[in-house]
């Protein structure tokens, strides 16, 4: 009789008592809701401040009036007028960006197409890419209850598209995700009614904890495209002819439809730890049931409700009453049939009749819809994500419509407040995290129930995931300075988009972002560097300060705008576009001598404390040396002009190689590697340090070396050697240095382009092509940057010998197997 007794009892199969399972961490999110909020950032503003955002419902979906009617028992009619509809056209889509053509994308379902773009647009929010993602097991569950565009389509067989089954499935809406992204996980459409996409959370939670998946991506849409629906629930008295859900009030008259799509991007709090995820909170718990029997399938149990209030919090290792949630999100719809029995069931699990309840503290409960509207689908995510930015902004927000309590909640209400002004979130002991419960329920019997924390690594580091390896005070993997990226101040904004016109439209979002004073422009390089996906039309902007970059990005702005033909940014041809497989390959190129400037490493070492450790082994390097330079790499990199000794080869070239080394490690810190590389003249030492022929200690000393016999060569008389850029081809260059005065001293040493040699030989050679090449016009650099020390000439030939040597003894150097000058 008792084992009889258990099994009656809705709560049974979840009275097994687990041990605390590992949260999961909500890295990012995305939506679109009506009034505006196409953003979580939006939806707050919104949440924060409601305002009514229903509206009547659009000609663009349907004809409204030939299907009201006043009387809501009138056949086939419904007496609604007002619903809560997205602002932006749901028939927009760019489908160039999805790689869809346009007579397939008329094909597709709205709440497919829209999604899409949600989803892309959260898994920026989580700081993923299209390229990290790719192949990767990421896995997606998509709630969904509405098929308005398929029942639409199926109204005329004769003319179905081509692209019908893949448009319209529901299978589909989840399945094109994981196409279009090459994402391996499981791929699953969830339709358990108004509580699918929060069903859809629990199973992106099971998934991960099983290890099915590495990354989930849990959605939910809505769109109100046919009367259909309308009419189906005003024939059962579920939707409210006001337009309003009006929550727990005497006057409730039903649910306000509502569009909606949301996604959010999950991972294990291991894995978002290790990855240096930005946690926006964490999804302790979730569970669902069903109703079972009622008196009627679409009656809801209160008693299967509590008991799966009670069984969640089981099941996260908390009581549900000393860990009651400092805030409840209610299903909430407005009926007359669901609100008392949720207002039962939530003060059944919380406050039990057999306990007392004497510190006083009302549970503070409300609900998205009476702001939103109730968007079916896709309400399960909407309540997460109202929830976690309750807890982020420490504000819960009004709930709308409540003028009048329930008499039927009322016997509930004891230990319940329903807040109607922006509250401030109950304060917590410390280190205890802000705790809130997410309720939705199918119309059919299936309930879902989630509890979400903020992160709190006393709280939630305890654990096998947690213990380990202490990840929440371990540093990110491979990063010798976790402060690195904050170092910089002048690394290019790299913006990227489909098209040039979406890259002009981005530059201008980000003119106006940037604005803000509490926006870190090496911050937001540093997210837009290794946190943005990268597409083919890019543009760049650098400066040391907020104000030049902003500069720069205004004036390509006009430019663009105001000379027709003028392109923004530059097109690559082997960006990795989404589903095109092609990896990015880096080449990286190493200048010579000329392009050095005094003072030319003080910012960066000023500001990268990393690249000041480089530059100071470098000079331990050289410090070891029998014939020691007598000069400070350091010091000779921040001097400025007037004391600069950067002509002197026998420093600039040691001074040069040592910048390149600096910056080579400084990019694999950023995870920058190059796949060819390519040097001229004394940027062949950086770029075979970069391919790792040799070390920096070699590398350094070589350069060295180098400059120090550089500066040595001599002729026979004592003559020094010169070299100088001259603005023209190879052949007349070997015309001029024969017809010249100075033939025999002067040679043609590197042929750069079709119109630029530079000459190299005597000192004074090189002064009086200088000065009649001068009036000509024909000197590639200003007159006072033009005449270099002769390393490429004839007298550099004589001291080779001696630089060998001296390369030989202080270093263990073996060029290796298929390099060649010049790689």
């Amino acid at each position: 009789m008792a084992r009889q007794s258990l099994r009656n009892d809705p709560g049974f199969f979840f009275m097994i008592i687990h041990a605390p399972r590992e949260p999961i961490a909500i890295i990012g999110a995305g939506c679109r809701f009506p009034g505006g909020a196409s953003s979580p950032s939006k939806l707050w503003d919104l949440l924060r401040e409601p305002r009514d955002v229903s509206k009547r419902n659009p000609d663009s979906r349907f004809d409204p009036a030939g299907f009201y009617h006043p009387n809501g028992e009138h056949h086939g009619a419904s007496n609604v007028t007002k619903s809560y509809f997205l602002e932006d056209d749901p028939r927009l889509f760019d489908s160039v960006f999805f790689n869809i053509t346009p007579r397939e994308a008329e094909a597709i379902d709205p709440q497919q197409r829209v999604l899409l773009e949600t989803v892309y647009e959260a898994m920026e929010s989580s700081g993923l890419t299209l390229q990290a993602l790719r192949g990767s097991q990421t896995s997606v569950y998509v709630g969904l209850m509405t098929s308005d565009y398929t029942d639409t389509q199926a109204r005329d067989p004769e003319n179905f598209s081509q692209y019908m089954a893949t448009g319209t499935s529901r299978a589909l809406i989840s399945n094109r995700l994981s196409y279009f992204f090459d994402w391996k996980g499981p791929s699953m459409t969830i339709d358990t009614a108004c509580s699918s996409s929060l069903t859809a959370i629990h199973l992106a939670v099971q998934s991960l904890r099983s290890g099915e998946s590495t990354v989930a991506c849990a959605a939910g849409a809505n769109l109100l495209l046919t009367p259909d629906l309308f009419i189906a629930a005003t024939s059962l008295h579920m939707i409210s002819p006001s337009g309003k859900s009006q929550m727990w009030d005497e006057g409730a008259d039903g649910y306000a439809r509502g569009e909606g799509l949301s996604a959010v991007f999950l991972k294990t709090l291991s894995q978002a730890l290790r990855d240096g995820d930005r946690i926006e909170g964490l999804i302790r718990e979730t569970g669902f049931n069903s109703d079972g029997g009622t008196q009627g399938i679409k009656l809801p149990s209160p008693e299967a409700q509590a008991a799966l209030i009670r069984a969640t919090y089981r099941n996260a290792g908390l009581d549900p009453v000393s860990d009651r949630p400092q805030y409840f999100a209610a299903h909430g719809t407005g009926t007359q049939a669901g609100d008392p029995r949720e207002a039962s069931a939530i003060s059944q699990a919380f406050f039990p009749p057999d306990k007392i309840h004497e510190d006083g503290a009302k549970l503070l409960v409300g609900s998205i819809k009476t702001i939103i509207g109730y968007t079916e689908g896709c309400a399960g995510v909407a309540g997460v994500l109202k929830a976690v930015l309750a807890m982020r902004n420490r504000t819960i927000p009004p709930n709308q419509h409540l003028l009048n309590l329930n008499s039927s909640v009322a016997p509930s209400y004891k230990h319940l407040l329903v807040p109607t002004t922006a509250t401030p979130w109950p304060p917590v002991p410390a280190n205890h995290p802000l705790r809130a419960s997410i309720n939705s329920f199918g119309f059919g019997g299936t309930n879902a129930h989630a509890i979400v924390e903020t992160y709190e690594p006393t709280v939630h580091d305890i654990g096998p995931w947690g213990i380990k390896s202490k990840l929440s005070n371990q540093d990110p993997v491979d990063e010798p300075d976790a402060q690195s990226h904050r170092d910089f101040t002048s690394v290019p904004l790299v913006l990227s988009a489909n098209s040039e016109s979406a890259l002009v439209a981005m530059v201008e979002r980000y003119i106006e972002l940037a604005q803000g004073d509490d926006i870190s422009l090496g911050a937001l390089a540093h997210t837009l560097c290794n946190h943005r996906s990268t597409l083919p039309q890019k543009v760049f902007f650098s400066g040391p300060t907020k104000g030049e970059v902003l500069q720069a990005m205004r004036t390509t702005l006009d430019k663009v705008k105001g000379a027709q033909g003028v392109l923004m940014g530059s097109r690559s041809l082997f960006t990795s576009e989404a589903g095109s497989g092609t990896k990015s390959r880096v080449l990286g190129v190493f200048t010579g001598q000329g392009a050095q400037w005094p003072a030319m490493g003080k910012a960066i070492i000023q500001s990268s404390p990393v690249f000041g450790r480089i530059i100071q082994d470098l000079e331990e390097s050289l410090g070891q040396l029998p014939d020691a330079p007598g000069w400070s790499l350091r010091e000779e990199l921040l001097a400025p002009a007037a004391s600069s000794r950067l002509g002197e080869a026998a420093l600039s070239q040691p001074l040069c190689t040592a910048i390149q080394i600096g910056l080579v490690d400084l990019l694999k810190h950023a995870g920058v590697s190059f796949d060819v590389v390519v040097g001229h003249s004394s940027g062949e030492i950086g770029a075979a340090y970069a391919a790792g022929r040799f070390s920096a200690s070699d590398a350094i000393r070589i350069a060295y070396y180098r400059g120090v016999h550089a500066q040595l060569a001599q002729g026979s008389r004592g003559q020094k050697g010169a070299m100088i850029a001259v603005g023209f081809g190879f052949k007349e260059a070997l015309q001029f240095c024969n017809s010249s005065s100075t033939k025999g001293r002067l040679a043609v040493a590197a042929s750069n382009s079709p119109g630029s040699v530079t000459l190299s030989g005597d000192q004074d050679a090189v002064d009086e092509a200088k000065q009649e090449l001068d009036g000509k016009g024909l000197l590639s650099l200003p007159s006072h940057a033009s005449v270099w020390r002769g390393l490429h000439g004839l007298l550099a030939v004589v001291q080779h010998p001696n630089t060998r040597t001296s390369v030989s003894v202080y270093l263990d150097f073996k060029r290796q197997p298929g390099t060649r000058d010049g790689e």
